[in-house]
C-alpha cells in the first residue's frame, strides 16, 4: 500500500504539470519551459521512484547500508531536484482558475514560500531533528519492521529535504553567504552519524543481526552517510558560493577612471 501511494503521488504530479502545460500553453511561467528546469523537474520524481520502489527498496528491508542510500537519494538528489525543477511555478497552473486567482490576490503563497533567516534555522533544525530521531534504534527497527512507519520516515525525510533546499536555491542573493553556512550546519548531523556508524565496533539495529556481517553492512552504511552525502553537500555549497561571489562583484559600483596626470 504504500508503494502504490508513492506511485500516484509521483503520478499525480507529473500529470498536474501536463495539464497546467496544456492549460496555459503560452502563459507557462520562464522558469517551468527551461530546459533544465524540466529536466530537474522529472528526475527528481525519478529519483523518487527508485529511492522507494524496486530492488532499492526490497534490499533494503534486509540491508542497512541500502537502507541508508535510499535516505541519501530522498535527501540529497530527489530533494534538490524537485527544488531546482520550480514545483510550485508547475502545479499551481493545474489547479482551478478561481482557486489560482484567489491565491494570487491574497498573496498568500509569496509570503508563504518567501525565504527568511529564520525560517532556514527552522528547516535546519527540522532535518537534524528527523535524522536524529529516525535513527534512534527504537523508531529505525519499527519503520523498518512497519511499512507503513517506513513510509512515514521517508515521506519526513523528503519533506524536511525540500523545505530546507527550497529556502537555499530561493533565498535572496544577499543572503546567499548565509546559505553555505546553512547547508554546512545541515551537513554536521549526518557527517556525525555516518563517522559514529563507520567506527561503532557493534550493531546498532539488531533487526539486521548483531554478528559480523551485520557490522560490516553497518560500518558500509555510515561511509554511504557521511561520503556521498558530503559529496552532494560539498558541491552544493560551492555552487552557492560561486553565485554569491558573482552577485557581490555585480553590486560593486565600478571606480571612476582617474584622469592621467600631465
Amino acid at each position: 500500500m504504500p508503494e502504490l501511494t508513492v506511485l500516484i503521488v509521483v503520478l499525480a504530479c507529473v500529470a498536474a504539470d501536463a495539464v497546467g502545460r496544456a492549460r496555459h500553453v503560452d502563459r507557462v511561467p520562464v522558469a517551468a519551459r527551461r530546459t533544465a528546469s524540466t529536466v530537474c523537474f522529472y528526475v527528481g520524481f525519478l529519483a523518487v521512484l527508485v529511492a522507494l520502489e524496486g530492488p532499492l527498496d526490497r534490499a533494503a528491508d534486509t540491508s542497512e547500508a541500502w537502507h541508508m542510500a535510499q535516505h541519501v537519494v530522498l535527501l540529497m538528489v530527489a530533494a534538490p531536484l524537485l527544488v531546482l525543477g520550480a514545483p510550485m511555478s508547475r502545479l499551481a497552473w493545474a489547479v482551478p482558475p478561481a482557486w489560482e486567482r484567489r491565491v494570487r490576490r491574497s498573496g498568500a503563497a509569496r509570503s508563504v514560500l518567501r525565504a527568511t533567516p529564520a525560517l532556514a534555522v527552522v528547516a535546519v533544525a527540522l532535518q537534524s531533528a528527523a535524522l536524529a530521531v529516525w535513527h534512534l534504534p527504537g523508531p529505525y527497527q519499527a519503520a523498518v519492521r512497519n511499512p507503513a512507519l517506513h513510509a512515514c520516515e521517508h515521506a519526513v525525510f523528503l519533506g524536511t529535504g525540500v523545505f530546507l533546499w527550497w529556502l537555499l536555491v530561493h533565498t535572496s542573493r544577499a543572503r546567499l553567504g548565509a546559505g553555505v553556512l546553512a547547508l554546512f550546519v545541515a551537513a554536521l548531523p549526518a557527517t556525525a552519524l555516518g563517522v559514529l556508524m563507520t567506527f561503532a565496533h557493534t550493531s546498532w539495529y539488531p533487526v539486521y543481526g548483531t554478528g559480523a556481517v551485520a557490522l560490516g553492512d553497518q560500518q558500509l552504511a555510515g561511509v554511504v552517510m557521511w561520503s556521498v552525502g558530503n559529496t552532494v553537500s560539498v558541491i552544493a555549497a560551492v555552487a552557492l558560493f560561486a553565485v554569491w561571489l558573482a552577485s557581490l562583484e555585480r553590486g560593486t559600483p565600478a571606480r571612476p577612471a582617474v584622469p592621467a596626470r600631465s
